[in-house]
């Protein structure tokens, strides 16, 4: 169609499509190929949600001494945040009239004499019994005794022999149980059990390694003390232990050997590493009216003792989504 109009017009109508092209590129700019976009944010890393629990420190391992019998403090070797060996004398205590009679009955049990005692009969009785049994034998094959005495003679030898291995098995039995209580005596009393004589004092010993961590209010020299009351607590404080409950969404989120930021609720500027060692898989309370929660525990090192048992504790879990 262009072609058929006269040639001026085609030229003019060349030329402006021309310009217009002109004008395009320089208003738009020249294309550019393969050219980088605009550089893109990398994407932020997702945040890190915090759990937080509220727990308290305990030792790792704590065991109580207790009076063994009734006694009167004779002295005290140790005080409160002494550390001490297993084995080692916190006190001594001599023994109430009472509690030494106790001893001597547990160290000359009465049952072991009498079965001693019977056994000897028996063995006494048994051996004239064969005496007479062989004698019997002898005259029943000469024809010069009854064939009734020699069974009647036999049946009580058979029965006497019964009863011997019986008295027997009860005395084996009573000499470990006496055995066993004398090793416990010498636990109890220290080495105040000797050549089975009654200890005129006995001691309290460490039951393990560590830090004394209670004492009995008022204990000192003279006072006496009840069988059974608690003297000392010795505890092991390093590594401490916290105890926490967590919800059973929390718990979800959880597993051995996370780790948590620790602090004290008094010092919260002071921060502690904890390692997640404990998580219980079954909740406290199993009712269906009731919320779950899960007992967890961490070790937290205390090399410098600074941690105390009781001490309240802030548990920060951060874990990332």
């Amino acid at each position: 169609m262009l072609m058929q109009l006269p040639g001026r017009t085609r030229l003019a109508i060349i030329l402006r499509c021309a310009l217009s092209l002109i004008l395009l590129t320089l208003v738009a700019g020249p294309p550019s190929f393969g050219a980088k976009g605009p550089a893109q944010a990398a994407p932020s890393p997702s945040p890190k949600a915090e759990i937080l629990f509220t727990g308290k420190f305990f030792c790792s391992l704590k065991r109580q001494v207790v009076m063994p019998f009734k006694g009167v403090i004779t002295s005290v070797k140790i005080k409160p945040g002494q550390r001490v060996a297993p084995g080692e004398v916190l006190a001594q205590y001599r023994l109430a009239e009472e509690a030494v009679l106790q001893v001597r009955q547990r160290l000359f049990p009465s049952q072991v004499k009498d079965l001693e005692m019977r056994l000897a009969e028996i063995e006494k009785k048994l051996d004239t019994l064969k005496s007479r049994q062989r004698e019997l034998t002898q005259l029943a094959q000469h024809k010069l005794a009854a064939t009734e005495s020699k069974t009647q003679t036999d049946r009580e030898v058979l029965l006497l022999t019964k009863e011997r291995a019986a008295v027997q098995e009860r005395l084996g039995q009573a000499r470990q149980v006496a055995q066993d209580d004398l090793t416990l005596l010498k636990k109890q009393l220290g080495d105040g059990v000797k050549s089975g004589q009654v200890p005129q004092e006995a001691a309290l010993l460490a039951p393990i390694g560590g830090h004394v961590i209670w004492i009995l209010p008022g204990l000192q020299e003279n006072a006496e003390l009840e069988a059974g009351s608690p003297v000392f607590q010795v505890g092991v404080m390093d590594p401490m232990l916290v105890r926490a409950q967590a919800y059973e969404i929390e718990a979800l989120e959880l597993a051995q050997g996370d780790v948590a930021e620790v602090s004290l609720e008094s010092q919260p500027e002071r921060k502690f590493r904890g390692v997640l060692r404990r998580l219980s898989w079954a909740p406290l309370a199993s009712g269906l009216e009731q919320p779950s929660y899960y007992e967890m525990e961490l070790d937290v090192p205390n090399p410098d003792l600074f941690l105390k048992e009781g001490l309240k504790a802030r548990i920060v879990f951060r874990k990332s989504h």
